[in-house]
């Protein structure tokens, strides 16, 4: 059923887009140019070409906004289990042991003073 909706909100979309360009507002629109015989003036006539479009386009953005609350609403129905979070099946865990005292890492420092850096290597690169 919601493939249903989804391909209708689609062809909606579509439409409310054609109808969008197709009205002429203070650039002229697509409706201006095709120009000739061939305009929307001459298929819908003069003045009543702008409003029946704009009585479509109203109409398409009316069906395009319930049809989406429709598909939410039939996606929340359908959806019998409800996301949880973790964070208190985690929070009720026991934390594991911690490490030996170090972290396995040696207490005293190595001989020869052991700055991290390997006896005779110049610094500086010299």
């Amino acid at each position: 059923m919601s493939v249903i909706f989804s391909i209708l909100i689609l062809l909606v979309a579509i439409a409310l887009v054609i109808s969008i360009l197709l009205q002429s507002g203070r650039g002229g629109g697509l409706a201006g140019a095709f120009g000739g015989s061939f305009g929307a003036s001459s298929v819908f006539g003069g003045h009543a070409a702008g409003d029946f479009l704009t009585k479509v386009t109203g109409g398409l953005a009316i069906a395009f906004v319930v049809l989406v609350i429709l598909i939410n609403v039939m996606s929340s129905r359908t959806t019998s289990t409800r996301p949880t979070s973790i964070i208190p099946d985690e929070a009720g865990k026991e934390m594991p042991a911690a490490p030996p005292s170090g972290g396995g890492m040696p207490s005293t420092p190595p001989p020869g003073g052991g700055g991290g850096m390997p006896q005779g290597v110049p610094v500086g690169g010299e």
